[in-house]
């Protein structure tokens, strides 16, 4: 991710206009506008002033190092969670949780209320759970929450109904590495 789309991405999370962080940081409103379309970068000074004002570090400004978003993945298949995590952790992502049943991704949503998942990385079958029924859940509970299908049906019928289940993408079984990182991608 390029500054321009980290400044507009913080700029939107935390509901601030282009007016109003160029009037916080005491430059013009094109400058701003400019930054977020990559038509120019802050200079060093108004980075370390960008970080401060939107409480991240300037190596997460620049999108660099380790990544906060919090992301779950449910499958009942431990090599499946330790594989998709070993994946995701290469891309920089560290608050990662493993669920191996679809009680537990609900519980764990349920208790992370005060800091929504960035993904969720889930199976289709589990032992406990339609993993259709629990992409609904939660769609219904948060629609931010990006959720990613995985599975080893890759029947059309399969992939129509998750997507009109409200699926943000989908891998399937067995994926390699870059599977993985365009669905990553996707979601971002």
């Amino acid at each position: 991710m390029d500054i321009g789309s980290q400044i507009l991405k913080l700029r939107k999370q935390r509901g601030i206009t282009q007016e109003k962080l160029a009037t916080e940081m005491g430059v013009s409103i094109a400058a701003v506008s400019k930054w977020e379309t990559g038509n120019s970068i802050p200079d060093i000074v108004m980075l370390c002033a960008l970080a401060d004002f939107f409480e991240v570090t300037t190596e997460e400004l620049l999108g660099r190092g380790t990544k906060a978003e919090r992301i779950i993945i449910c499958d009942d298949a431990k090599l499946i969670r330790e594989t998709l995590r070993d994946i995701i952790t290469k891309k920089g992502y560290r608050n990662i949780i493993l669920a191996e049943n679809g009680r537990q991704l609900l519980d764990v949503i349920e208790q992370e209320t005060a800091c929504e998942p960035y993904a969720v990385f889930l199976d289709i079958h589990l032992p406990d759970a339609d993993g259709l029924e629990l992409l609904q859940k939660i769609k219904a509970r948060n629609k931010g929450i990006k959720v990613v299908m995985v599975t080893a049906d890759n029947s059309e019928n399969a992939i129509n109904k998750a997507i009109e289940s409200g699926a943000d993408a989908y891998v399937t079984k067995p994926f390699l590495p870059q599977h993985i990182e365009l669905a990553l991608n996707k979601v971002s």
